[in-house]
């Protein structure tokens, strides 16, 4: 069960530029659109979250779990991902460009999917 809803979400990003997400449970929300650039999710659970088109540049996803996450056409660009966990998320059409992804297994899908990784 999450620990906040969609509206609380939306809430929380309208005060403030860099929400603070750290450890909360976001997992299976309709999150798809809104901009979490910036945020501190470090240790979210976001597994099974729809974040298609999501805007996440320079957002800390450290530790985050995003296993089964929709993600498609998100922006991930010089966000943290390290150590994050990715196991069947939808990265088709995700800007990976210059993210860290220290430590962050993908499969060849996956690969093929997102946009600017090092091939």
């Amino acid at each position: 069960m999450p620990d906040l809803t969609r509206k609380e979400v939306i809430q929380i990003l309208a005060i403030t530029n860099q929400a603070r997400l750290a450890g909360v449970d976001l997992s299976g929300l309709d999150l798809s659109g809104l901009n979490f650039a910036g945020a501190d999710m470090i240790r979210a659970n976001l597994s099974g979250t729809n974040l298609t088109s999501a805007y996440m540049r320079h957002a800390q996803l450290e530790e985050a779990n995003l296993e089964g996450a929709i993600l498609v056409n998100a922006n991930l660009k010089e966000a943290n991902l390290k150590e994050c966990r990715l196991r069947g998320a939808d990265l088709n059409g995700t800007n990976m460009t210059d993210a860290n992804l220290f430590g962050v297994e993908l499969d060849l899908k996956q690969k093929s999917q997102a946009k600017g990784l090092l091939r």
